[in-house]
């Protein structure tokens, strides 16, 4: 019989639990901003003093580059999309209804959506980076996210009508452009009025649209 005393689990120094909250505090202000104006109109400096930062450093101290900064943002909320993605995808393996691989791809991000509460800022932010070339394509490749989008994305498109590249490269962006700032303007609508969006309703609304684009057939 084990006699030993549990581990005991170290608690962080106060020193290091005020540099947390600071580098939380900085990623949500900067959240905020860049969903509220754009990225190319929020300094370094304003993102620190609307976080009531003293030291002008201090993004750069906590958080590192503005590619950083962004790609930080990205993964705080990438990581419960990730999970819902992946239980998702594998609940739809084998499914011959093309919908239910939609949905496993779309759902998460507006259930995560709905678990941030009014207001949120992470679907505005979403439209400014997917309109950045620079991040863009960073967000999908991420080794957190990639493999079970890539399933999940597969099993989609083994539905789809034969298409030409170019068409079904249109109908791919499309899609995704369409959930992205559909999600985008439900969000500002809601922060404008304070009234909730009806997430769970955006959600299937945008996984029946998207299941229509991707499987209406093509007129030669």
């Amino acid at each position: 019989m084990d006699t030993d005393p549990p581990p005991t689990r170290t608690r962080p120094s106060p020193r290091r639990e005020q540099a947390e909250a600071t580098r939380g505090l900085l990623l949500s202000t900067a959240e905020r901003l860049f969903a509220e104006r754009g990225l190319a109109q929020v300094s370094n400096r304003q993102i620190v003093e609307a976080a009531g930062q003293a030291n002008n450093s201090a993004l750069t101290y906590h958080v590192g580059t503005r590619t950083d900064l962004i790609l930080a943002i990205t993964r705080a909320h990438a990581e419960p999309i990730a999970r819902r993605t992946r239980v998702l995808v594998e609940r739809a393996r084998g499914s011959t209804d093309p919908r239910e691989h939609v949905a496993a791809l779309v759902l998460p991000y507006t259930d995560h959506l709905a678990a941030l509460g009014t207001p949120s800022w992470f679907a505005r932010f979403t439209a400014q980076i997917s309109a950045d070339p620079a991040f863009a394509d960073q967000v999908l490749a991420d080794p957190l996210f990639a493999p079970h989008y890539q399933e999940g994305l597969a099993a989609v498109w083994s539905h789809v009508p034969d298409l030409p590249p170019a068409e079904a490269a249109l109908r791919g962006r499309t899609s995704r452009l369409a959930i992205i700032h559909t999600c985008a303007e439900q969000e500002r609508a809601a922060a404008d009025t304070g009234e909730p969006a009806d997430w769970a309703m955006v959600g299937e609304a945008l996984t029946d649209a998207v299941t229509g684009l991707l499987l209406a057939p093509r007129r030669r």
